[in-house]
């Protein structure tokens, strides 16, 4: 994990979201580490994803040294 806080990559997810799923996935082929941050859905969402995508408040967001990529499509393009 220490590589990945050198470069500055957080994924803001939830385990079973077939849209995180999409970028865990592109993540790993492309062998690119990064931050996994389990983020709860059900309850309340945590201040960070409310900062992070504060329009439509979902996951996933990539953060790349604090700056947010949101939506899984949009996030396979920056990669």
């Amino acid at each position: 994990m220490e590589e990945a806080k050198n470069k500055g990559l957080v994924l803001l997810d939830f385990w079973v979201s077939p849209f995180g799923q999409r970028c865990r996935i592109a993540l790993a082929e492309m062998g690119i580490p990064y931050e996994y941050s389990e983020q709860e859905l059900l309850g309340a969402k945590s201040d960070l994803l409310l900062r992070s995508n504060p329009v439509h408040k979902k996951i996933p967001v990539l953060l790349h040294d604090g700056r947010p990529v949101c939506e899984s499509l949009v996030i396979l393009n920056y990669l």
